[in-house]
């Protein structure tokens, strides 16, 4: 059994399941899960987001101008998190929605439907049960895809770029 551990702070790292509302002590935290540890965060899952954004840099609205680019004008858009491997986050519902789950896509080991409902299996072997169709989520899983293969694109051109004026010097 995997202990929780309660934290008032969190970052996002190649580490990161799943981030999902809770609510602790009153008020609203986040239940962060990775492959082995489960944390409590004193938190709202977007607060850890943004904050993550922040840290490394970056904004959480640059990501999401970045998934827009790509994908277009869509609503609930998977977003980059830009470590030195670069991985996807979907969202299940709106970003801002305090019902909101981020799900790390390199986190999922299979995704079944049942009843009109999703359920996503982890790698670690952890169940969610997601309220959304599984076509929607499908969807989302799909488009996340596209936009990491498409941010490794194009952080490659950047290496090639940056490559090439090295060779300039």
């Amino acid at each position: 059994m995997t202990t929780v551990k309660k934290v008032k702070s969190y970052y996002i790292s190649p580490k990161t399941y799943t981030i999902e509302p809770i609510e602790y002590e009153g008020k609203t935290c986040s239940r962060v899960s990775e492959k082995s540890s489960v944390y409590i965060v004193e938190k709202k899952p977007y607060k850890i987001v943004d904050d993550t954004y922040r840290k490394l840099g970056s904004t959480y609205q640059a990501a999401i101008d970045f998934s827009k680019r790509f994908l277009g004008n869509r609503k609930k858009v998977p977003i980059v998190v830009p470590y030195q491997q670069l991985y996807s986050l979907i969202p299940v519902f709106s970003p801002h929605s305090l019902k909101n789950i981020w799900i790390s896509q390199h986190a999922i080991h299979k995704i079944q439907q049942s009843k009109g409902k999703t359920i996503v299996i982890l790698k670690n072997d952890d169940v969610i049960h997601l309220p959304i169709h599984y076509l929607s989520f499908m969807s989302q899983f799909g488009n996340a895809t596209l936009l990491l293969n498409h941010a490794i694109e194009e952080r490659a051109e950047i290496q090639r770029t940056l490559s090439f004026l090295d060779d300039l010097e």
